[in-house]
């Protein structure tokens, strides 16, 4: 069957969120966690309008697996001095692993400065470009929304064996590979994982936009945990009641119970089994994330067979 073919539509930011500061700003804040998906990361604790001396951040937030402080800097229109100024010194003064400028037209010196900074500026930070687009089908009411990544840190997507990885990144990468082959040999027929350099690994729980995790979390603990964030909040919140109606029959055949996150604030849902850890990845010594990786193995092996044909019954 051949599908008719029509151009795209942008629209301006403002014909859905006329206020950059009141309504655009606001959204995101709300929405923090569609931005962490296009990057790969999760954020969490997004406040708008955070302080910095005698001046406000747009949003101030923090990636949850590291713990860096992201600082997020709004911009309706083409980008000018002004932004750049406040982004920079927003990131300074919340000391930010992660800056992040948002704007509709960057221009081209702008960019670069950006560009500059990821390769010559301050190594423990990473400084974004992102274009923030409103989309329609010609003709259509309906409006979609995406972002486009303009400018992204030189090593954004390196190779996991660069010698350029921080000791974390290592010790995530060493742990991760070795919990994929661990888990492998238990599932021949599970899809084998890349695994990254963040403090998490994620995998299809049947049915798109909800995923099965082994993710380290601040507290610290490591956890298994279903991810619930289809691109509709409605739909979301509804998976995750159905699978609460039968909380009591999945936390008895798994013999633990799980920790239920509705997360009223984000658009997506967690379950999660947690598990209490000594400190961060780096702190732990090689018993401790052998004997971590063994009940990650174990844990996802009945975690995923209890929970797996509860979710694809809901496709």
């Amino acid at each position: 069957m051949e599908y008719p073919i029509t151009e795209i539509d942008e629209h301006e930011l403002r014909s859905v969120w006329e206020n950059e500061e009141r309504d655009f700003t606001q959204w995101l804040t709300e929405n923090i966690e569609m931005l962490g998906e296009e990057l790969g990361i999760e954020i969490e604790d997004a406040r708008a309008e955070e302080a910095v001396g005698d001046f406000s951040a747009d949003i101030v937030a923090r990636e949850m697996n590291s713990g860096e402080t992201i600082v997020i800097e709004n911009q309706y229109n083409k980008t000018n001095h002004d932004h750049l100024g406040k982004l920079l010194t927003y990131s300074a003064g919340k000391r930010a692993g992660f800056t992040m400028w948002l704007a509709e037209e960057f221009r081209p010196e702008h960019r670069s400065v950006l560009e500059w900074l990821n390769e010559s500026g301050p190594k423990d930070v990473k400084f974004f470009a992102i274009r923030p687009r409103v989309v329609s089908i010609a003709d259509s009411e309906r409006r979609g929304f995406e972002f486009e990544v303009i400018v992204e840190p030189n090593d954004w997507e390196r190779e996991i064996t660069d010698e350029s990885l921080t000791e974390t990144e290592k010790n995530y990468t060493e742990f991760f590979g070795n919990l994929v082959d661990a888990y492998a040999e238990r599932r021949p027929n599970w899809y084998k994982l890349t695994p990254g350099t963040r403090g998490y690994l994620t995998f299809s729980a049947g049915i798109s936009g909800v995923s099965f995790g082994w993710v380290f979390h601040q507290g610290p603990e490591f956890s298994i945990e279903l991810y619930i964030s289809t691109s509709d909040k409605e739909r979301n919140g509804e998976i995750f009641e159905t699978l609460k109606q039968d909380r009591e029959e999945i936390e008895s055949n798994l013999g633990t119970e799980l920790v239920w996150q509705r997360l009223p604030e984000k658009q997506a849902c967690r379950i999660k089994w947690p598990k209490p850890i000594d400190g961060r990845i780096s702190e732990l010594s090689g018993k401790q994330q052998t004997e971590l990786i063994e009940w990650g193995v174990d844990a996802m092996d009945t975690f995923q067979d209890v929970l797996e044909p509860r979710v694809t019954e809901l496709s």
